[in-house]
């Protein structure tokens, strides 16, 4: 295993526990079970969270109900693709521009400066990136909630609007 696989895994394992959701979420997913309890379209209360967080916070950029706009895409159809912990460190950690000392080295040098260089660019002329949500208090408790909502949107189980919540 190299220091760079190393290195990835345990920035993994250091968003899931800063997450606090740590090996159960993955244990659900990877028995099949949803992230979401929707019952005859009414939804749990983390699914329900999840939705008002996004309508708060993450609509700006990807619009009401989640199907993107001129600026960000369309989660819906992005989530599909994503498990719960790729979900956290995209919307977490992923956007920074940072590299500790090994990520600079890579195995394709040229690349990885490529890569960073185009980050820096972008901040330059003012493009809009999307943030690291690790800092903020309203996003991050609520990061799993906001998969489960976009999850069930992305599932066909939960159409747009508010969602009511069953008891």
């Amino acid at each position: 295993m190299t220091r760079r696989s190393v290195s990835v895994g345990f920035r993994v394992l250091g968003v899931l526990f800063t997450l606090g959701f740590g090996v159960g979420t993955q244990a659900a997913e990877k028995e099949g079970q949803a992230p979401y309890n929707v019952v005859e379209g009414k939804v749990d209360r983390s699914t329900f969270l999840g939705w008002r967080v996004f309508h708060s916070t993450c609509y700006i950029c990807h619009g009401v109900d989640a199907t993107g706009t001129s600026v960000a895409p369309d989660l819906v159809a992005r989530v599909k693709d994503l498990s719960a912990s790729e979900f956290a460190n995209a919307v977490l950690v992923r956007y920074r521009v940072t590299l500790n000392s090994g990520e600079a080295l890579g195995d394709d040098r040229t690349a990885v400066r490529a890569g960073f260089l185009e980050l820096v660019m972008k901040k330059e002329r003012g493009e809009l990136m999307m943030p690291g949500w690790d800092k903020d208090p309203n996003v991050k408790p609520h990061v799993m909630d906001i998969y489960g909502y976009l999850r069930a949107r992305a599932d066909g189980v939960l159409g747009p609007g508010r969602p009511e919540q069953h008891q």
